[in-house]
């Protein structure tokens, strides 16, 4: 069976225009794939960073920070450098993702609740998800949502076959409870169900999730539509050992940068081997 194409889209949330890009795509993908036979409709996978400006890509002119796999996708696909968002906040930027609308006309012009039982953007809106599946794809959807916490606007309702990941705005990475606004609570979910793994760092369960998602469908002819919404680098910042150690220099009070950006080129050719 001939290898399916990927069309992949890695958003940064305050600096990329997903209210363009979102109207493109839903306007112009319709054509594309409802010409072609199921197995030539292409895979899609949107991955949408939390918090990260454009600023903070080396390939966008960041010299503090280490970001080798995003400037991978970057170079090896297109760059938009005027490209703006619909919102420089949580809630309407991913309305807006979803349905290619302002987050006005998506009725989620201000932050979701973070609390169980709030609604959110209504759902009578079409989604992308709800798009993709109406030409035959699985849909997915891994990491934050905050478009809604109730039954009727959680990400299943909103058509995505499989959900796994976090309803509100933030969470502890370990713990996987919401530790803001409290009382606390704990904030895991997978397909409206609610799962324990204490212990285990999000991310690389995220990544794990994608990981097996692909891995299933190597060789599935059906096409499926990711969304990906990691929860990095929105705080709580909770780095490994290794990630304290290499960017410690830059908590030093007083330094000059100049030399710090010389260290930084020295430092990228030893991390990039790790």
């Amino acid at each position: 069976m001939a290898k399916k194409q990927k069309i992949f889209f890695s958003l940064s949330r305050p600096a990329v225009g997903v209210l363009s890009f979102c109207s493109l795509l839903m306007l112009s993908i319709p054509r594309a794939i409802a010409q072609q036979g199921i197995k030539n409709k292409p895979n899609v996978l949107i991955i949408y960073t939390d918090d990260q400006g454009y600023a903070d890509l080396n390939i966008y002119g960041s010299k503090d920070l280490y970001t080798p796999n995003l400037d991978s996708l970057a170079r090896s696909g297109v760059r938009f450098t005027q490209f703006y968002s619909a919102s420089p906040i949580c809630s309407p930027s991913r309305a807006t993702l979803m349905t290619g609308r302002y987050p006005q006309r998506a009725q989620l012009p201000n932050m979701a609740s973070s609390t169980p039982g709030d609604p959110g953007m209504p759902g009578s809106q079409f989604t992308m998800a709800e798009f993709f599946k109406k030409y035959g794809y699985e849909t997915y959807h891994l990491g934050k949502w905050h478009l809604g916490y109730s039954t009727a606007t959680e990400p299943n309702a909103q058509g995505f076959d499989y959900s796994f990941g976090f309803m509100g705005g933030c969470l502890d990475n370990y713990s996987h409870f919401f530790y803001w606004s409290g009382p606390n609570r704990h904030d895991l979910w997978r397909n409206g169900k609610e799962v324990y793994l204490q212990g285990q760092f999000l991310p690389d369960m995220l990544v794990q999730q994608a990981d097996s998602i692909f891995e299933s469908k190597q060789h599935d002819p059906k096409p499926f539509f990711m969304y990906w919404a990691i929860n990095l680098p929105h705080y709580p910042l909770q780095p490994f050992p290794k990630w304290l150690n290499y960017y410690k220099i830059y908590l030093l009070p007083g330094i000059n940068m100049q030399p710090i950006s010389q260290q930084w080129t020295k430092r990228l050719a030893v991390y990039s081997k790790v």
